[in-house]
Formats: structure tokens, C-alpha cells, sequence
């Protein structure tokens, strides 16, 4: 399978890295304003500076999107109608409205397939967490409470300034960085029915999104969820990668608990009251996705195969448009009750 890179920044080079470990999987050319920045990753002959041309030129199956959130809805769009699949990084899109209409477009040309990157649902400590709850290893569950701490400095909103706008980026922490739990929560829990929320700028207050944000979640189950979480945690040396970054979450049940600690690979899964939960020692084979508990390249990487296989072998896939979009329901009606300071009913899709 062919793919294009569209944005050729930190996550391009990511992916490109981890594409190599994937047999069927190659990267034939790129496409960034920077000229240069693709060139690093497909090589100048295979490198354009506008999206036309590469579809044009290239004989591409697929698209990788690591663009600013805005573009997520009109460069989905441009590529389905170019008979292209799309791996597009989270969220989904800025607004609900472009959300919509992305899942409007997917059903639309339902030959091709759109998935998102949100990689933790293929952490296979995240996987068990999650098919636990779903299957009542801990009895009745009863909350879930989910902490971030990650560190941005100035330089993350100065090299790239749309990040901190709220029309370019749709949030800012709670999105950005705590989306990936709480998708993992939701796929838990299931749908979030109301929330009560609370943002603010402790540090950077010429942003237009919040630095910091809390939140309580009523989840049509019974079960409760609270997130708090922070893109400006000090550390004791420079942030040089993303392990410095660290997010956890404890689920409490009638018959014990667990308390999950990531991002792979560097995450663990403990727990309390009840024995450890394993989905391949627990579960029938066909009830879950296997996940590769050796691979180097880690959530990421295994995310990345997995949508590979959902074109190929037309395997499930975790992350698609109607199942992510429920992280951007969810935030953004935590920031719309942290301007009415009211309780909100979440949005459907």
C-alpha cells in the first residue's frame, strides 16, 4: 500500500520511522509548505509543496494527515474525492460542525476508510483496562479518576502559532493532550451523557486555549469519570521526548480496582481486590483486537498496522471517525460548561 505524508513535521517523522517496520506499508512521497521538511522524508523527486500535485503525479492508496485541526475537514474531503484512504492524526477536527460533516463524507464514499490516530487504544495495558470494565471484572463499576501531566513550553505555540488559537486548534490541553485518555475512558464507560467543566490559563494567558482543565463525567452507564490535566508540568531536566510526558488513570469497582500508568512503552497496569485481567487469557480470541506486546514502535505503531489491515484484510479498526468524534463531543462540551458554569448535557454526533 502506498502512502503520502501531508504535514511533514515531529509526527511525520514519526511515521515515517514507523512504516519501515511494516511490510506492506510504503511511503512513495510527501507534501509540506516547507519544501525542504518533505523532502527529509520522501526525497526531493517524490516532494511537493502543493496537494494537487502530488495526487496528481503519485500513485498513492492512502494519505497521512499531520496537519493543523483545521485543515482535518477540508483535506479529508480533497483526498476521498481523490479515491484516497486517510490516517488522520487526533482529534478528529476543530469544530463539531466539521465533524459532521467529515462523518457525512465517510459514509458517503464508503468504498474508502478514514480512521484516526488515537494510539492508545492500541497500548495493550489501555486494551485490558478497557475490556475489563466492559466485561465486569471489577462488578459494578464505579468511577474512573484520570490525571495528565504534560510539559509545553513557549516554543510549542511559537513554531507553531495555530495552536493556540481556538479556531485553528478547537482547544487547547483537554483536547490536545487528554483526549487520548479520555477516549480510552469513553471506550470504557461508553457514552459520557453530562459533564461539569473548568478551564484556565495558569501560565500562558496570551493563548486563546486553556493551559489547564478539569472535569466530571456522568456516563449513561451510572458510572462517573474526573480528569484533570496540564500541558505546563515542570520537570527536573529539559523535555527532550514525549516520555516525559505521563498520564494515568484508577477505576474503582465494587470487587476491587486498577490503575493504569502510560503512555507505551513505558505504561503498566496494576491492580487490586481482583486478579489480573489479560484479554488473551481471558477472552475468546475472536472478542478482541490482538495487539503486539514486543513492538518497538509501540501504540503508535500498532495503531498504524492495524489501520493498514483495514484496507488491506478489511480487519476491524478501533479508531473511526463515529467512534473518535465522541472525544471532541465530549471536550467540547466541558468547555461549554466552563463558560455557563452550569452542567451539560454532551452533544450527539
Amino acid at each position: 500500500m502506498n502512502f503520502g505524508i501531508i504535514g511533514c513535521g515531529g509526527a511525520a517523522n514519526d511515521m515515517s520511522q514507523m512504516v519501515k517496520a511494516l511490510k506492506r506499508v510504503e511511503i512513495i512521497a510527501a507534501c509540506d509548505p516547507i519544501l525542504s521538511r518533505a523532502c527529509k522524508v520522501a526525497g526531493e523527486e517524490h516532494s511537493y509543496k502543493e496537494v494537487e500535485r502530488m495526487y496528481e503525479n503519485e500513485n498513492l492508496d492512502a494519505v497521512y494527515l499531520a496537519v493543523p485541526h483545521h485543515l482535518h475537514g477540508p483535506m479529508i474531503k480533497q483526498a476521498l474525492e481523490n479515491g484516497l484512504h486517510v490516517f488522520c492524526e487526533k482529534p478528529v477536527a476543530n469544530t463539531i460542525e466539521s465533524a459532521r460533516e467529515i462523518l457525512r463524507l465517510d459514509k458517503k464514499y464508503s468504498n474508502l476508510k478514514v480512521g484516526i490516530n488515537y494510539q492508545h487504544r492500541y497500548d495493550y495495558n489501555c486494551r485490558d483496562l478497557a475490556l475489563s470494565i466492559q466485561n465486569g471484572h471489577l462488578g459494578k463499576n464505579y468511577y474512573a479518576i484520570a490525571n495528565g501531566y504534560f510539559n509545553r513550553e513557549r516554543d510549542y505555540f511559537d513554531q507553531g502559532p495555530w495552536r493556540a488559537s481556538m479556531e485553528s486548534s478547537g482547544g487547547g490541553t483537554l483536547l490536545i493532550q487528554a483526549s487520548h485518555i479520555l477516549d480510552i475512558m469513553i471506550w470504557a464507560f461508553g457514552d459520557p451523557l453530562y459533564v461539569t467543566g473548568k478551564i484556565d490559563n495558569l501560565k500562558f494567558k496570551d493563548i486563546e486555549v486553556e493551559d489547564t482543565g478539569f472535569g466530571i463525567i456522568e456516563f449513561k452507564s451510572g458510572s462517573y469519570g474526573q480528569i484533570s490535566n496540564t500541558m505546563i508540568t515542570s520537570y527536573d531536566k529539559p523535555r527532550k521526548s514525549v516520555i516525559y510526558d505521563r498520564v494515568e488513570m484508577k477505576v474503582v469497582g465494587e470487587k476491587g480496582s486498577c490503575y493504569y500508568e502510560g503512555p507505551w512503552p513505558l505504561s503498566s497496569l496494576k491492580w487490586s481486590g481482583v486478579k489480573k485481567f489479560i484479554a488473551e487469557e481471558m477472552l475468546p480470541s475472536d472478542s478482541f483486537i490482538s495487539i503486539d506486546r514486543t513492538n518497538p514502535s509501540g501504540a503508535y505503531g500498532e495503531c498504524l498496522k492495524a489501520f493498514s489491515n483495514w484496507i488491506l484484510d478489511d480487519t476491524p479498526f478501533l479508531n473511526t471517525i463515529e467512534e473518535s468524534s465522541k472525544v471532541l463531543l465530549l471536550v467540547k462540551t466541558l468547555y461549554k460548561s466552563s463558560k455557563t458554569g452550569k452542567k451539560e448535557r454532551v452533544e450527539k454526533l
